[in-house]
Parts: structure tokens; sequence; C-alpha cells
């Protein structure tokens, strides 16, 4: 008996003993899907690896920034270590990267969800609360310095206004000028922070807070009870990137104190450039920033996990 099938048939072939058909295995193209990720290597490579390898590489030597490289091993390692100047500059950046991560995040959570009530001008506010962070990072150094200045700053205007007097220099105070750089920072860098935040707000649907306020819960229970709990990865992230950035800073500090006065205002990457460019010694400060590079990286990877581990809970 001829069994006759029609072109959308569709035929099985059994293997003698077996139930279930055996299905043909789609063929594999090797080599072929790492044509497509080849261009993506080597621009990791080129603009990645290699200067990472060079850093590393001359930060085991001694080089004024011309000529040839002398290799020292692990000494500049050593000096920076055993440095006082290095520890200082360490807990300053600290000091400076939590304040202002934050700070930013903590004031644009709070202008976040004002907006995301919708409140009487909300789309004035979403686009006046993001200029600050258009603004170049040596024009808004320049900006400020001069409005920290004793009797003519703006900041001492208003203050002379207030009746708390006009001549105030905290950016001459070796204990006081790191905190107007704190405030520039936090002014700065809220803008970008707002949007990310509220990006995250804004995907929390309506029925959620219809049924918090049926339940009868304030505007300020619901902001605690719900809208921080649904936003808890955009917060963490965003604190994340506020750190790293408040870190590496080098613009802000160095247009306003130039890291004075005296060491008071020396960070990380202010010190990096001191030892490069003032005192030519290349070598110990990339031996520097090799270190904090490597400190960033852990406390990126400690935050990203935790990060992880809260989104999982």
């Amino acid at each position: 008996m001829s069994i006759s099938t029609d072109s959308h048939a569709v035929v099985h072939k059994f293997v003698p003993g077996a139930s279930k058909p055996v299905r043909r295995k789609r063929p594999t193209h090797g080599w072929v899907p790492w044509l497509f990720v080849v261009p993506a290597l080597v621009l990791l490579a080129i603009f990645f690896l290699v200067p990472i390898i060079q850093a590393v590489w001359i930060s085991l030597s001694h080089w004024p920034g011309a000529g040839p490289v002398q290799l020292s091993g692990t000494a500049n390692y050593t000096s920076t270590f055993e440095s006082s100047e290095f520890y200082s500059s360490l807990l300053l950046t600290f000091l400076f990267a939590i304040a202002s991560a934050f700070g930013i995040v903590a004031i644009a959570t709070i202008l976040a969800a004002a907006v995301s009530q919708n409140v009487r001008g909300a789309r004035f506010y979403r686009v006046i609360w993001f200029i600050p962070g258009m603004a170049p990072a040596a024009a808004v150094a320049v900006y400020w310095t001069t409005a920290f200045q004793p009797g003519i700053g703006t900041v001492n205007v208003l203050a002379g206004i207030l009746g708390l007097g006009s001549n105030s220099a905290p950016l001459a105070s070796a204990q006081l000028a790191i905190y107007p750089i704190i405030f520039v920072s936090i002014w700065s860098g809220v803008g970008f922070a707002f949007i990310l935040i509220l990006g995250g707000m804004e995907q929390i649907p309506i029925s959620v807070y219809e049924a918090a306020k049926i339940d009868g819960a304030s505007p300020l229970r619901q902001f605690f009870s719900i809208t921080l709990p649904l936003v808890r990865p955009v917060l963490s992230i965003t604190a994340t990137l506020n750190l790293i950035w408040a870190f590496n800073n080098f613009t802000t500090v160095w247009g306003m104190t130039n890291g004075g006065p005296g060491n008071a205002t020396t960070t990380l990457p202010v010190l990096v450039y001191r030892t490069a460019f003032v005192s030519g010694d290349f070598g110990d400060a990339t031996a520097i920033a090799v270190v904090a590079g490597a400190i960033l990286l852990a406390l990126g990877f400690i935050s990203l996990r935790l990060t992880q581990a809260k989104s999982e809970d």
C-alpha cells in the first residue's frame, strides 16, 4: 500500500525500536559568529586593554615624561603605600565621593517624587533642574569659585542680605574648603540623577497608588512603602554611577582650589596630576592611579553585587 502526501505534509523518520522521531540538528556555523565579534574585540583591546597594560608598565618604572623608561620594579608602589599623603588623599576622596553621591541621590529622589505627582509647573521643573548637568565642568568650577569670593561673590552677597556676613572665604580655609566643592558637585550632578530616577518612578503603575489611596495610605506613606522600594534598583545604580564619577572628579576640585589650600582638597585625581605634571614623576603618578583604579573597581563590584542581591530579594 502506498501513502500519498501533499506538499504540506511532514514526513517523520523513525529509528527502529524508538518511539520518538529523530530531529535533524541545526547546522553549526563554527567561526562565522566570531566575525561579528572581532571588531568589538579589536576596539576593546586598542582602547582598553593596551592602555591598562601600558599604565602598569609605566607604574613599574621611573619616567619623567620624556626619554627612555627605566624599570624600577615595585619601588613606586612601595613609596605609594608608605606615603601619608596618599592615605590622606584617599580618605578625602572617599569623603568627597560618598557625600556627593548621597547628596545627589537624596535630592534627585525628592525632586523626582515631586514632579511625578504632577505638581503645578512639572514640565518647567523637568527642564530647569536638568540645566546644571549640561554646563561644562570647567565653567561650573569658575562660576562657583567667583561666587564664593568674599565681598563680591554671589554667595557672600546673599549671605550679607540675610545678615550672615559677606566676607567669608571658605575656599581659603583648610577646614572648610572641601565642603563648597561637595556642594558644587551635588549641584551639577542632580540633573542627570533626577532624569534617571524620574524615569523609574514613571514606570510604577498608577493602579498601585490608587489601591494605596483606597486603603487610606497618605502620600508620605506611599512614598516610603511603594515608591522607594520599587525604584530601589534605579537608586542603587544611580548611586554607584555618581560614586564612581565623584571618585574620579578632577575638574571641579582643580578648577576651584587646585587641591589647596595646602593639601586640604587634594583628592586622588589631583594627587596623580600633581605628581605627574608638577613633580614630573610619571611612574609614581601612574602607580597611584593604578591603586586608585583597583580600589574603584572593587567598590563598583561590591556595589553591583549588593544591588543584585537586593533586586533578587
